[in-house]
């Protein structure tokens, strides 16, 4: 019976590579057990528990384990990026059948059905293939007369090209000839066939100065799932994951030793490793990916997943435009950050500085211009103005913040309650905000608060709370932003490899709630969809 469950199981497409060794990405399905994973893999049970750091052969449903590669195994490997045929060793219309390779992914590579491939080796059904067993993947004939076929072949595609060429016999013909294949775009990068192996490499800063960051931990275990959906796909993917310790000169011995030869890179994060990295990349027609910082260099192979700063104020610009008056409000500590975006993008507004204060009650001031208290402004004097305002707290402390909303909403509602009319308004806040646990989010539905964030994910959602809990189950805490960005960075791209540059660019994309519109722009392609968040009187959020 063991046998039996060991045989159904189905082996896994994602290899990731860590320290110099790879290791099978398995889920652990119904009838799982280390010794069927250990048959199926063909590596010892001592061996997976190594790996996984287990206490004992005890595994959970549904949990991710590493089951290690045996190299001796992995034979057929490509060599170079312009070297993609058939991987796996088939010599003379021959297979040697390796670990986690199935009846499917050996009919998509040799481009058989699945019927054929076991005719051909006289096989009952897919339980019958094992690792290291030699496959035939080609009738005999057809590969005793392949080198008279591929002559064959290319003479009769000779003949055929002189044909369209004697064809084109008039100007008018040529010319729209010659048009059609002007609007063909070029693709910037090789697009790999439905059966081939997908070889990504995952560059991420996982220990700066010898600290490691649980933040790029996140990142990496988002990409896991991804690769997961990307598999359930019918897609192949070989992953390696590299420790570049915000170092470029780990980035230039990556280049220097062959580390990084390879189909699609995500990463690194930050902005002084890129410059090698992409003049690798576009020797070799490499995408590579910036999930997490947008990086200021011109690459027809780089995606920058963040939106660019210049572009930040487009959710927001019809509310600075001048229709509305804009009232800025100050505290003891502000946040000198969101100062300068909010000047970058209120550079047409009629504007109010007020010092906020508080002793007591609070208070407001006409600011000067070096920064002290002015006149005394009575907030429900401003308030009851016609004019409709866009209030921009500067302060940084969650203290102050809390107090300048509550002190609005309630100015507010008891104008309302004595039957005062008064100008409506919106509050822009700094997406800091929504990181300060003191701060109650009901305040921000009070006074209707808009945040322009890069990324957002809500909960509510079906799609992020199936999402939410495959990444429990796997890892045993909740995802955070940057692992959602790690899931998109995943789905994106994988798919990008093997649908074509114009899959992606000019495409709306929403993988998870976050929507991605990439522009080629500036020499690079280029997120262009900042994200408005808005949290209504409703109570409701709404992504703008």
């Amino acid at each position: 019976m063991v046998t039996t469950m060991a045989m159904a199981t189905e082996p896994s497409k994602v290899v990731v590579k860590y320290q110099g060794k790879k290791f099978y990405v398995h889920k652990i399905a119904e009838g799982d057990t280390l010794y069927s994973l250990a048959k199926v893999y063909d590596v010892a049970q001592e061996d997976i528990i190594k790996a996984n750091e287990l206490q004992g052969e005890e595994i959970k449903l549904g949990e991710s384990i590493y089951v290690p590669v045996v190299e001796e195994r992995s034979e057929g490997k490509r060599k170079n990026k312009h070297n993609k045929g058939v991987r796996g060793g088939a010599n003379d219309g021959e297979h040697v059948v390796r670990p986690g390779e199935t009846l499917y992914s050996l009919s998509r590579t040799y481009k058989l059905t699945e019927q054929e491939l076991l005719d051909l080796n006289g096989l009952n059904d897919y339980t019958d293939i094992k690792a290291g067993m030699t496959l035939r993947v080609k009738p005999v004939a057809e590969v005793e007369i392949e080198g008279e076929s591929r002559s064959r072949r290319e003479t009769v595609e000779k003949e055929a090209h002189s044909e369209v060429r004697d064809s084109l016999h008039s100007d008018t013909i040529f010319e729209e000839f010659t048009s059609l294949t002007e609007d063909v775009t070029p693709t910037p990068f090789d697009v790999l066939s439905p059966y081939e192996v997908l070889r990504v490499t995952l560059l991420l800063p996982f220990h700066v100065r010898g600290e490691a960051k649980e933040n790029i931990v996140d990142f990496y275990r988002g990409v896991l799932l991804g690769m997961e959906d990307i598999k359930a796909e019918g897609r192949s993917v070989e992953l390696t994951v590299l420790d570049t310790e915000r170092s470029v000169e780990r980035i230039n011995e990556m280049i220097q030793f062959g580390e990084l030869d390879t189909d699609l890179i995500i990463g690194p994060v930050y902005s002084e490793e890129f410059a090698p990295l992409l003049s690798y990349a576009e020797e070799r027609n490499i995408p590579v990916v910036s999930p997490l910082q947008n990086v200021d260099y011109n690459s027809d192979m780089l995606f920058n997943m963040p939106p660019s700063k210049e572009i930040e104020g487009l959710p927001v610009a019809d509310m600075l435009d001048g229709s509305r008056e804009v009232v800025m409000i100050y505290a003891s500590k502000n946040d000198a950050s969101f100062i300068s975006d909010v000047r970058a993008i209120a550079t047409h507004a009629h504007e109010m500085a007020l010092n906020y204060h508080f002793d007591r009650g609070s208070f407001f001031y006409l600011r000067n211009a070096d920064g002290s208290n002015g006149a005394e402004v009575i907030l429900e004097d401003l308030m009851r103005e016609s004019s409709r305002k866009v209030f921009l707290v500067m302060a940084s402390s969650a203290t102050d913040i809390d107090r300048i909303l509550t002190t609005l909403s309630s100015t507010r509602s008891s104008l309302r309650g004595r039957g005062f009319t008064y100008g409506d308004y919106v509050v822009i806040g700094s997406r800091e905000w929504l990181k300060m646990p003191n701060i109650d989010s009901d305040i921000f539905f009070h006074n209707d608060v808009h945040f322009i964030v890069p990324y957002y994910a809500n909960r509510i959602d079906e799609i992020v709370r199936l999402f939410d809990s495959r990444y429990v189950t796997s890892y045993g805490s909740l995802p955070t932003r940057t692992s959602y960005r790690g899931y998109d960075a995943a789905v994106i791209f994988c798919r990008m490899m093997y649908e074509g540059y114009d899959s992606v660019v000019g495409k709306e994309l929403t993988p998870l709630t976050t929507p991605y519109r990439f522009e080629y722009l500036d020499g690079a392609n280029e997120n262009t969809n900042w994200v408005l968040q808005h949290y209504r009187h409703d109570s409701k959020i709404v992504l703008e």
